[in-house]
């Protein structure tokens, strides 16, 4: 499935959304307690640190790219995710000024 959204810019990195995505089923299981102790932002930013981007700037583009990502770097996905989970619950949260999102 191809995710919908609306693009306020015009391109959009797929590996975010599928970086987003993955961490969802990896933390589905989570009790809320341990959900709160993980700061996503970090484990998306570290995961996607370790990924290639794959930018698609048209409705076909996202098509092309999320299909490219799920064919060859699923793997890499769950990878990334899973080591940038373990990696934020190493390390405290000590807070952080989030971007403003405008």
């Amino acid at each position: 499935m191809v995710p919908s959204y609306d693009i306020a810019n015009s391109y959009k990195n797929i590996m975010e959304i599928l970086v987003d995505e993955e961490i969802d089923q990896q933390t589905c299981a989570w009790s809320s307690e341990e959900a709160q102790q993980v700061n996503r932002i970090e484990v998306a930013a570290h995961a996607l640190n370790h990924l290639p981007p794959l930018y698609a700037s048209s409705h076909e583009g996202v098509v092309l790219q999320y299909e490219r990502a799920q064919r060859d770097y699923r793997h890499k996905i769950t990878s990334a995710v899973s080591d940038a989970l373990a990696a934020v619950k190493q390390v405290p949260w000590k807070g952080s000024t989030p971007f403003d999102v405008r």
